[in-house]
């Protein structure tokens, strides 16, 4: 398995672990479960198996992301004046 994280987020790569060639890979994110974590350790994703997967799950995940950073600064607006 293949480990790496970038700020809060990271993603491992995941195969047949007892295979030279694995035939079964996979990709699955994962994020920070706390400040005091050292390496991403909450999964994120299913299991992601091609590169079409891996976009689609980020192009989503950033558009969720852009929605709620607008409600959220609206419901802070909306608190302050309010």
């Amino acid at each position: 398995m293949i480990q790496e994280t970038k700020g809060r987020f990271g993603f491992h790569l995941i195969g047949d672990e007892d295979r030279r060639y694995p035939l079964h890979l996979n990709v699955q994110f994962y994020v920070k479960s706390s400040a005091l974590s050292r390496s991403a350790d909450l999964a994120i994703s299913p299991h992601l198996a091609t590169e079409t997967d891996i976009d689609q799950f980020v192009d989503d995940a950033i558009a969720s992301l852009e929605a709620i950073r607008v409600d959220a600064k609206r419901a802070l607006t909306i608190a302050h004046t309010g």
